[in-house]
């Protein structure tokens, strides 16, 4: 996956999955945790390159990796 905006934009469409987060800077990239109780979530995103990538459990993220890959391309298409 790929995200090309800001920080900002992006804990915008983050937010719009419903899955509470909190956002921490790791050095070259940004980190989302997720705040769902039962998965072990994590949004890294590299704003240099652009590169996103969803880790944790598979239950969990393969729903959520749907959702949000529809949010990025509905956010390219505006």
């Amino acid at each position: 996956m790929d995200f090309q905006g800001t920080l900002e934009e992006l804990q915008a469409l983050v937010a719009q999955l419903g899955v509470p987060c909190h956002w921490q800077h790791k050095g070259a990239y940004e980190l989302a945790l997720f705040d769902d109780g039962v998965s072990n979530l994590k949004l890294n995103w590299w704003p240099l390159t652009g590169e996103l990538s969803l880790v944790g459990d598979p239950e969990v993220r393969d729903n959520i990796l749907e959702k949000l890959q529809i949010l990025l391309q509905d956010s390219t298409q505006v």
